[in-house]
């Protein structure tokens, strides 16, 4: 999917839509043209009072399309409330009226809008890259790059460019005669509510209203399910079995990780089929290389160099059906983060866990250490802008701090990436973000939102598998006996008479199997190919301070521990560098 607007304010013509042939800038584009390319996804347009509304994505509506007025008496004012309760999925919304023109994106703000004003106009895109150079833009934002390299990706909406800026998420682009502004009013925080109901029987009505909310989202045609050796995706297996579904399972990994050789021995004995994407060494010398480099390209370099195996993955997924179910965002629901990674950085948990303003300290020794002197005036202008986005949380619990960013931000930038790459083969539907369900969800004991802030005692952590395992044993009771590959079934983590095989198998899992290690060939991909990612880089164009990761002796003196930062600065490195490059944007068309 892609969409392109230059939007001239006040005398400027009424507002067209023309579909696009292919996605990225139209021969001779006229303002006041939004532009639609609908690719892989669906284009749906309704009548509202005052307007037209256009979704583009994969909107998910009720049965009879009838919905309830999402304009309020203001004209022009969307209510995301009921936007959001009521048109599931991951999407694009445009609301054209006699006006102006509204422009936001679904709840969780997985697909990204940027914008760029100028000179009367505001143009809006799809993609960062076509904008830039639509517009001109100037690269190499600093900014940009210290958050990146702090927090693995941006902490607030800049970009590679200093011009372009990612719309706020749960936010909308207004335009009219007078400009543009973002407003809206949704607040994620409305919803987190307070554990009302502290007893197990809560667990009968969650996930009651689950199976009812993913019977929403299973398409008629068949699809594929991510089945791997963990919780989220056999639950939602369970679910498809349990509403009559035709469907096929998948998972990819080395041929000996617990990720292909678990649910290829449960898909065979619960009866229902498995579709293993193999990660091997034909996968690393064949495909991996090219994958990385298409991952990073799609993702407009907002991914990273340790996932070419989702490239590749959603390929392959693409060629047996149109849409695929994952996991995504479910145990982020229910349990306590607390492991700094790529996900969560060392840097973003110092923010949130302090009480005082030590962070700022670490923020000031890590980003020094990184380069003493050549962030001076971005870290200040940082430290200034995470103060005053604290500032408004001041009195909130500090895992409500953390969980508004969770939603409003990493949700996005860590997972949206994935999800956008996926978007030009395929669609990819995720349950578990969904509204309605996470305002239930915060009702009970069960939720995340209402655990210790980066609480790391497991069998506190271990509680939002109670509703997992409630889920599996009412969907089918085939799979409430199967093991996880973290060593226990669903029936261990529910039945009090089973907590200690529960707790000797906890141990045994941790203690004394073999950790699987590079279960993805992210490492063996990254020590084959290092040299031509770096080759592939004008190293002229990348700051002083990469120069030594991007050094062909950097990695062996890392270690297989420190890779992973070596991963992420070649990525960082490799997105500054192509900001700069004009013609990039052919490649990502």
């Amino acid at each position: 999917m892609f969409f392109l607007l230059q939007y001239k304010y006040g005398a400027g013509p009424a507002l067209q839509v023309e579909a696009l042939e292919q996605p990225g800038i139209p021969d001779s584009p006229k303002p006041n043209t939004l532009y639609l390319h609908k690719g892989k996804q669906h284009l749906v347009t309704l009548s509202v009072p005052g307007g037209k509304l256009l979704f583009l994505g994969d909107p998910l509506f009720p049965k009879t399309r009838q919905m309830p007025n999402l304009t309020l008496p203001e004209n022009g004012k969307i209510d995301l409330d009921v936007l959001f309760r009521e048109i599931k999925g991951h999407y694009c919304w445009f609301y054209l009226h006699p006006e102006g023109f509204c422009c936001g994106t679904s709840f969780g703000a997985i697909y990204p809008v940027y914008y760029h004003n100028e000179g009367g106009q505001t143009s809006i895109c799809s993609a960062a890259f076509t904008l830039a150079e639509l517009t001109q833009a100037r690269p190499h934002n600093k900014r940009n790059l210290l958050e990146r390299i702090l927090f693995n990706y941006p902490f607030f909406n800049s970009t590679w460019w200093h011009d372009i800026q990612l719309l706020d998420a749960h936010r909308y682009l207004r335009l009219g005669a007078s400009g543009a502004r973002v407003a809206g009013d949704f607040e994620i925080s409305n919803y987190f509510g307070s554990p009302e109901d502290h007893s197990t029987k809560s667990l009968s009505r969650l996930t009651g209203l689950f199976d009812t909310e993913l019977r929403r989202f299973f398409p008629e045609e068949p699809f594929g399910i991510s089945f791997t050796g963990g919780f989220d995706g056999r639950t939602l297996v369970a679910g498809a079995i349990n509403a009559d579904r035709q469907f096929f399972t998948y998972s990819f990994g080395r041929p000996d990780s617990t990720d292909v050789s678990m649910p290829a021995a449960q898909a065979a004995r619960i009866g229902i089929n498995y579709e293993p994407i193999l990660l091997d060494q034909a996968y690393v010398g064949n495909e991996s290389l090219r994958s990385a480099h298409a991952f990073m390209r799609l993702t407009e370099y907002n991914g990273n160099f340790g996932r070419p195996h989702y490239h590749y993955a959603a390929q392959a997924l693409a060629s047996k059906t149109n849409y695929i179910f994952t996991g995504n965002f479910g145990s982020e629901l229910f349990r306590a983060l607390h492991i700094p990674g790529v996900m969560m950085s060392e840097a973003l948990i110092r923010i949130f866990a302090a009480a005082d303003d030590s962070w700022k300290d670490f923020l000031r020794q890590k980003t020094r250490s990184v380069n003493p002197g050549f962030f001076d005036e971005e870290l200040e202008s940082l430290l200034a802008d995470i103060s005053k986005y604290l500032e408004k949380m001041k009195d909130w619990e500090p895992n409500h701090r953390f969980y508004y960013f969770v939603f409003n931000e990493i949700f996005r930038k860590y997972f949206g990436p994935e999800l956008v790459m996926q978007s030009h083969y395929l669609n990819n539907r995720t349950p578990f973000l969904n509204l309605q369900f996470f305002q239930e969800l915060n009702r009970t004991k069960w939720s995340g939102v209402h655990a210790r802030l980066f609480e790391k005692v497991k069998s506190k952590r271990m509680k939002g598998q109670m509703f997992y395992a409630t889920f599996i044993r009412n969907a089918n009771a085939g799979m409430y006996h199967l093991k996880t590959n973290k060593g226990y079934s669903p029936a261990d983590v529910l039945e009090k008479t089973r907590l200690p095989l529960l707790f000797s198998r906890v141990l045994l899992h941790k203690y004394i199997r073999n950790k699987e290690i590079d279960d993805n060939s992210v490492h063996a991909f990254f020590g084959q190919y290092r040299p031509a990612l770096a080759e592939h880089l004008n190293v002229e164009s990348v700051s002083p301070f990469m120069h030594g990761f991007l050094h062909p002796a950097g990695p062996e003196r890392a270690g297989e521990a420190g890779l992973d930062q070596y991963i992420k600065m070649f990525s960082i490195a490799a997105g500054w560098d192509a900001a700069g490059k004009a013609e990039l944007v052919s490649l990502i068309r």
